[in-house]
């Protein structure tokens, strides 16, 4: 039991006077958007990952590929969150960031990709880990770094309870899911002073199902399937009321299943494959089944380009070559890439994932030490070590066919084309088999040609960090003031083995952060909080010694928020601060383009907005918005190069102005039913600066770059109800999640709903059961798009089932 603003917290439910949900952590904050997921919520919900636990919070989505791991360095393979349509979103474990600044783990730049930090919410700690989830919306949380303007995550740990118990979780269901996990929490002493927490915990799958969005057939994603474990201890020892010391160690590990993409079942049989595979590995044919091996059009132009009819391809349109300046055939590989060139490209990825086995792993281990030395008015001063050490792996393993040059090869054996007959035997001989057809023999048969499945990795990337923290809060009169300086190592190794050595490279930066905030009680009912952050970080050094000063920069910016309460039953928060991101590595080299002039750090304004109303003793309303103005925000701009008359995609610092607004209202019906629904609304408009001309034709559609084409890869609406009921034993929840306005540039239905359902019983006193049903309706959706890998190909998992028991001694 804590006191703070004159607030007693026994239960985590309890608000302050605002109507603001307190936790450890919430003296930073004053007021802002903010939502607090229990340990109660996650005991009845039976949660088994991050992600599943904040789903159902407005305004904040997640870009899922459609399989738990991803493959490092790639944007688009790794599990993404977004709040409020923006990526650059901050997660913390216990108030502290968990990403690495030398990471590449979503990509070396920000030209193309993502604005996140790279960090994996479902890798971060284990479910039986959590006892809080802070989602604070917006830039309201400025003391955990002014690159957060989405928002943070803070995740917030177990602390060992003053009487000893012991749970054991078990749980199997579809796709041969298998959960366990067990822990025991306590106190050692006459006093009580020596608090534990332990747990342990393995989750499993076999390979996932997921509903087309184009055909409604189920399909199966073949070599999905995934492992993790982890383990947590954290020791509390309670010297007396104002001074304490925790240690934590978070372990996480986890062998998931690489498939790149979803397939589409659209082209998912025998002679679809053949053809995909074919156009991929070997080339185009004709009509007569003929390798077409030169430049060729379906479209002549009258420009003066010398054409030769060459006859028919195989969708029966008519085809030219080309001709050079002598008159000539200009010899060209016409192999197909891209789903747009060679539709159901992507369903190759099924012989990574399906029939080699391909996967990636991780293993994290970190460890913080946080020595409490005073509290006041519920705040902390302490200092704080910590390390962090990350290791990510992967192996992607794949081969189309097995000949030295297979196009020669084929026009060696028929110069002037063959039968489909023997084309079906040439690929049945030749390139790899369709993995959907359960021929055992012939995958067997094509893994011993090609060496067998996807072998253990010989490269990975360790990202370290290690740091520590001063905190310092005092209260003074109606001052609340709280300083703090954090110092931070990261590096990222790069290692190999090559000829049985070890080799190893890294990238190291360096950090130096300081922030101070007062938070003044102007009167009982006006809370105004200025603060003050600077920040240092240092270039990217590597160990090879080619520095080059790249990334040396530094920023000084400002935080007010401020809280006001009208009556007993209403009140608003305000609040502005000046944003700032420092480039990543790569974008000190992004000089493509029109100007050919280096990017610089990502600068800006936010402000946000919210009221709060209890309009009854059961009902509250609740209005946020929120503005983000970027005067050097990073994208790829369609720009006009008078040189060539011609718009070319150019890496700028361009302006771009986000909005987003969220609406909720929480709704007790009686003793036992509950409502809580929201609606929230993103939308993004990037803008040319003085003197650039942007393309006529250009409508985001079309864009390649995630962040300029925020709005038709992400829903613009997010509907959400979350209906609870509770009736002495029995808890059941129905969470509804209706997203609207989808792209149909980028999803296959421009609207979708999900459904989940769970059922939780007590038993006996001691044992509870429960059911879980994900994906109620089986809904096929997506939450991703890749333009290589066209529409659908990142469908999310379908309908799954899960029973389970809880034993708590």
């Amino acid at each position: 039991m804590y006191t703070l603003d004159a607030v007693v917290v026994e239960a985590d439910k309890t608000k302050n006077k605002f109507g603001d949900t307190i936790t450890e952590q919430s003296y930073y904050r004053t007021g802002g958007d903010v939502k607090v997921i229990t340990r109660e919520e996650i005991e009845k919900r039976h949660y088994t990952d991050l992600t599943e636990a904040i789903k159902r919070i407005p305004g904040v989505t997640f870009q899922n590929p459609g399989y738990r791991g991803g493959e490092y360095g790639y944007e688009f393979y790794n599990n993404g969150v977004s709040i409020n349509g923006d990526t650059r979103v901050i997660v913390c474990v216990d108030g502290r960031r968990v990403d690495n600044a030398a990471s590449t783990r979503v990509g070396g730049n920000s030209k193309k990709g993502t604005k996140s930090t790279g960090v994996n919410l479902n890798q971060v700690t284990n479910m039986e880990n959590v006892d809080k989830i802070e989602v604070i919306k917006g830039p309201g949380a400025s003391v955990y770094g002014a690159d957060a303007t989405g928002g943070v995550i803070n995740i917030i740990t177990r602390k060992g309870g003053d009487d000893s118990t012991a749970t054991v979780d078990v749980s199997t269901g579809s796709w041969h899911q298998h959960n366990y996990a067990v822990s025991v929490s306590g106190t050692k002493g006459d006093d009580k002073s020596l608090h534990y927490f332990i747990s342990a915990n393995r989750n499993m799958s076999g390979d996932t199902k997921y509903k087309d969005g184009f055909t409604g057939e189920t399909g199966t994603l073949g070599g999905s399937r995934w492992k993790e474990d982890g383990v947590n201890i954290r020791i509390d020892k309670d010297f007396d009321a104002n001074h304490s010391l925790k240690i934590a160690y978070n372990h996480k590990d986890g062998k998931d299943g690489y498939p790149i993409a979803t397939p589409s079942m659209r082209y998912w049989n025998q002679n679809d494959w053949n053809r995909i595979i074919f156009n991929a590995a070997v080339g185009e044919l004709d009509k007569d089944n003929k390798l077409i091996a030169y430049k060729y059009t379906t479209e002549k132009k009258s420009d003066g380009t010398q054409y030769e009819y060459g006859g028919k391809k195989k969708d029966g349109k008519d085809f030219y070559y080309i001709l050079d300046e002598n008159g000539q055939k200009t010899k060209v590989s016409t192999k197909l890439s891209g789903d747009k060139k060679n539709p159901g490209y992507h369903n190759l990825y099924a012989l990574d994932g399906a029939l080699y086995n391909s996967f990636s792993k991780f293993n994290n281990n970190d460890v913080d030490v946080t020595y409490t030395f005073n509290k006041d008015n519920g705040m902390d001063s302490f200092v704080r070590l910590y390390s962090q050490r990350h290791r990510y792996m992967h192996r992607d393993k794949y081969k189309w066919i097995f000949l030295p040059d297979e196009s020669k090869a084929y026009d060696k054996m028929f110069p002037t084309g063959t039968t489909n007959e023997q084309l079906n035997k040439w690929i049945a001989e030749y390139l790899a088999p369709f993995p959907g057809s359960g021929d055992q023999k012939a995958f067997d048969r094509w893994l011993e040609l090609t060496g067998g499945k996807a072998p253990e990795p010989t490269s990975w990337h360790d990202e370290q960090n290690k740091g520590i923290q001063l905190q310092l809060a005092k209260s003074l009169g109606i001052h609340d003031v709280i300083a703090s300086v954090t110092y931070d190592k990261a590096r990222n190794y790069s290692r190999s083995i090559k000829n049985g050595v070890e080799e190893s490279s890294y990238v190291q930066r360096k950090t130096l952060q300081a922030y101070v905030q007062d938070k003044i009680h102007l009167t009982d009912k006006w809370d105004f909080t200025p603060a003050i952050r600077y920040a240092k970080y240092s270039s990217f050094e590597h160990s090879t010694g080619n520095t080059q000063g790249k990334g040396d920069t530094h920023d000084l910016n400002y935080t007010i928020n401020t809280e006001y309460m009208f009556n007993d039953s209403t009140s608003m928060y305000a609040g502005w601060t000046k944003v700032f991101r420092p480039l990543r590595e790569g974008d000190y080299s992004a000089v493509d383009g029109v100007f050919k002039t280096p990017l610089k750090d990502e600068e800006g304004n936010a402000w946000t907005f919210g009221v709060r109303k209890e309009l009854s003793d059961k009902t509250t309303l609740a209005v946020h918005y929120d503005i983000t103005k970027m005067t050097n925000a990073i994208a790829t701009l369609p720009i006009w190069n008078e040189a060539k008359q011609e718009p070319e995609n150019t890496a700028v610092n361009a302006k771009e102005d986000k909005q987003s607004f969220n609406f909720t209202v929480d709704h007790q019906f009686n003793d036992h039913l509950t409502l809580s629904a929201s609606y929230s609304h993103m939308k993004d408009k990037w803008k040319a600066k003085p003197g650039w001309i942007l393309d006529d034709s250009w409508g985001y559609a079309n864009e390649s770059d995630i962040n300029t084409a925020i709005n038709s890869l992400r829903p613009q609406n997010h509907y959400s109800l979350n209906l609870s009921y509770e009736n002495g034993k029995l808890y059941t929840g129905l969470l509804t999640n209706w997203y609207t306005g989808c792209s149909e540039h980028a999803f296959t239905n421009r609207r979708f709903l999900v459904l989940d359902w769970n059922v939780n019983y007590q038993l006996t006193k001691n044992m509870n059961v429960y059911l879980l049903i994900n994906n109620l309706t089986n809904e096929g959706y997506e939450t991703s798009y890749n333009s290589w890998n066209g529409i659908g190909s990142s469908a999310m998992p379908g309908r799954s089932v899960l029973v389970g028991a809880k034993y708590t001694f």
